[in-house]
């Protein structure tokens, strides 16, 4: 594995910038490469005013598939684009179990938030094909014909019990 110095990664970053897809993809790859330790670097992307930067970091994070980008993928379920938003569900599905209970606190704490709810719903039926997830409560139906918010909040906070 690559030592990760602010120098290698910030240079790997500034080419998420790039017009030149080749030119981000070997700059993901190389930051995929670095592994779990890269992810701290990432988390300033998320909010950044470009799409494809967002796009890039997102997509790194569930490559690299370490539970420690699961705070950075659930906020991302947030992002205005629709990608970056796919993308952050299938990295907190590779991260399996371990992104389950703070899906869960996302919801209590959001469950108003259509993306947070669509979200929710595809990793969550995900993980429970895969038999990672329980659905003990039924959350996956709520999410599909939610009408009451206050519902959903609590029996997401039942899983946390």
């Amino acid at each position: 594995m690559t030592k990760v110095t602010n120098k290698n990664i910030s240079e790997l970053i500034n080419d998420f910038s790039s017009d030149n897809g080749i030119v981000r993809r070997i700059a993901r790859q190389k930051i995929v490469g670095l592994g779990a330790d890269a992810i701290d670097f990432l988390v300033e992307l998320q909010n950044s005013p470009k799409h494809i930067v967002r796009w890039e970091a997102i997509k790194a994070i569930e490559q690299i598939g370490d539970p420690l980008g699961t705070p950075i993928l659930i906020s991302a379920l947030k992002d205005d684009k629709f990608d970056v938003r796919w993308i952050a569900a299938e990295g907190l599905i590779r991260i399996g179990k371990p992104s389950i209970k703070p899906l869960m606190k996302e919801l209590v704490n959001n469950s108003e938030l259509v993306f947070v709810r669509e979200g929710a719903h595809h990793v969550l039926k995900e993980l429970k094909t895969m038999g990672v997830f329980d659905d003990k409560f039924d959350i996956i139906t709520k999410l599909e014909s939610l009408l009451d918010f206050t519902a959903l909040h609590f029996i997401a906070k039942k899983y946390l019990e």
